[in-house]
């Protein structure tokens, strides 16, 4: 009976678990300025062109706005504009959570939103990524549909 030493145990033992370990956590991988593609309403199962959209995610905070792509050029500093020159400036949606990741899934706490609705709301959101593209999917607290929001990596 042939005996095998220890070591040509341990190397290949080795290489087989170092092939296992993550390269960089969720966290790591998600930082970043993402720009939403689509957005996928899996109830209704129905997709949308998100507009101008765009979430950064920092080590503990996301931040989401979405802009009109129709916005009027105005030549003015906001202390000149009508409110209806304003207006016409605001983004058409945004907010600012903090989150931490549990069980592989964001836990995200609005902060703030451009709609109050959502301040103060605890959201859970799966995640699927490949460094290059970002897919969040959760209920929106608005009609409780399950969405998915598509994301390309900007930086």
């Amino acid at each position: 009976m042939k005996r095998y030493t220890p070591y040509l145990l341990f190397v290949p033992l080795s290489i087989a678990l170092l092939a296992c370990v993550p390269k960089g956590s969720v966290s790591d991988q998600i930082q970043g300025v993402w720009r939403v593609t689509k957005v996928i309403d899996l109830d209704e199962k129905t997709a949308s062109d998100p507009g101008n959209t765009h979430y950064v995610i920092t080590e503990r905070h996301i931040m989401t706005v979405g802009g009109k792509e129709d916005r009027p050029i105005i030549d003015k500093v906001f202390a000149d504009m009508t409110p209806e020159e304003i207006m016409s400036q605001l983004p058409a949606g945004g907010g600012f959570m903090e989150y931490e990741i549990v069980d592989g899934k964001i836990h995200r706490t609005t902060k703030f939103a451009l709609s109050e609705l959502f301040e103060g709301q605890l959201i859970i959101t799966e995640i699927e990524t490949d460094r290059d593209s970002l897919v969040f999917r959760d209920n929106h607290h608005a009609d409780g549909h399950l969405r998915e929001w598509h994301m390309a990596r900007v930086e």
